[in-house]
């Protein structure tokens, strides 16, 4: 996945693409047809840090909103 967003970024800079653009481009990939806020991440990310995920052993967390990477 982490190779696919490269190669996405890649496309993205090579091409005039504006940021809103790039970022409609990430939301058309996603089956919630739009990106995750950094606000939402964070969210997922102090879950992950506190007690409450304590009984999560060996978890991979997709924040990727379902993305469809090809």
């Amino acid at each position: 996945m982490i190779k696919g967003l490269f190669e996405i970024k890649a496309k993205a800079m090579g091409s005039a693409m504006t940021w809103e653009q790039f970022q409609g481009y990430l939301a058309n990939m996603a089956h919630t047809r739009r990106v995750m806020t950094l606000a939402e991440m964070a969210k997922v990310a102090a879950f992950m840090a506190s007690d409450k995920a304590s009984g999560m052993t060996g978890t991979t967390v997709n924040l990727t909103m379902g993305g469809m990477a090809d």
